[in-house]
């Protein structure tokens, strides 16, 4: 036999018992990240990773060939590297959020 209260449905914090006024998901933006989903057949999967080197070696032409051509310039240009990040993690100050789902177990 159980013990304890019995389970409640899960509430959000800030929603009213009587409906809440939180807008609806599509009016607060679109969400972060990739909305493709990842083709389970080899060829295509081989076919994405061609695709993918192939562009990378291009971009990597070209930015090559800029820093060649602007070698030549007779003000000398050079290309700088992003500053690594600070120890620690990343900078900004708020905490990051968890992706677990709480209440359920």
């Amino acid at each position: 036999m159980a013990q304890g209260r019995p389970k409640t449905a899960a509430r959000r914090p800030g929603k009213a018992a009587g409906g809440g006024t939180t807008p609806a998901r599509g009016a607060r933006g679109p969400r972060k990240g990739a909305r493709t989903i990842a083709p389970k057949k080899l060829r295509v999967i081989q076919q994405q990773k061609l695709k993918k080197r192939l562009e990378v070696g291009i971009r990597m032409k070209i930015e090559r060939e800029a820093v060649q051509r602007a070698g030549a310039l007779p003000k000398k240009l050079a290309v700088v590297a992003a500053p690594p990040p600070p120890p620690g993690g990343p900078t900004s100050g708020a905490p990051r959020k968890s992706k677990t789902k709480k209440g359920r177990g």
